[in-house]
């Protein structure tokens, strides 16, 4: 144990969360769609902005010599739609 954790009890409570207690579960976006929905849900999930999270899906595609499509694909197979 570190001594910020003896010192301060919830720092590894605060390290332990990975979200916060309600958020949302991973689901496709009904809504904010261009393709499946799988970028829309992603960012609702980690509360960014879809634009990004599409533009990192594109730039994973293209630099991963397309291993980034089979991977959305599988997300937009796997991933229930939000009820919305």
């Amino acid at each position: 144990m570190s001594r910020d954790e003896r010192t301060d009890p919830l720092a590894h409570q605060q390290r332990r969360a990975r979200r916060p207690t309600g958020a949302a579960p991973l689901r496709r976006s009904a809504h904010d769609r261009r393709l499946g929905g799988v970028a829309g849900g992603v960012a609702a999930f980690v509360g960014a902005n879809p634009r990004w999270v599409r533009a990192l899906f594109v730039l994973v595609a293209v630099l991963s010599l397309g291993i980034g499509v089979p991977v959305y694909l599988a997300l937009w197979w796997l991933l229930p739609v939000a009820k919305s």
